[in-house]
């Protein structure tokens, strides 16, 4: 029972760290407007989600490892935007 509960918490955990990135990549869509994104957060992001991917297949657990990906994927897709709606995705202020 302990297990299963731990399990659905990291299922819980995944979906709102997810979560929290697609309102962001629904007002770049929006707005092509990511002037207020920084490419260092998301290129740090990215790295740390890539990190817990490996990790969580180290682990051997699914959870960690789908969570993960799908956070990488959503920051490299968010990434991605950042370059093409930034002037200067390279500058920071």
């Amino acid at each position: 029972m302990a297990e299963l509960l731990i399990t659905f918490v990291g299922l819980l955990a995944t979906v709102f760290t997810v979560a929290s990135t697609v309102p962001q990549i629904k007002k770049a869509l929006n707005t092509k407007d990511t002037e207020d994104v920084s490419i260092r957060f998301l290129l740090v992001l990215i790295t740390g989600l890539s990190l817990w991917v490996i990790y969580g297949i180290g682990r051997a657990d699914i959870v960690i490892v789908i969570g993960n990906s799908i956070g990488a994927s959503l920051n490299i897709w968010m990434l991605v935007l950042k370059m093409k709606y930034s002037r200067e995705p390279l500058e920071e202020q």
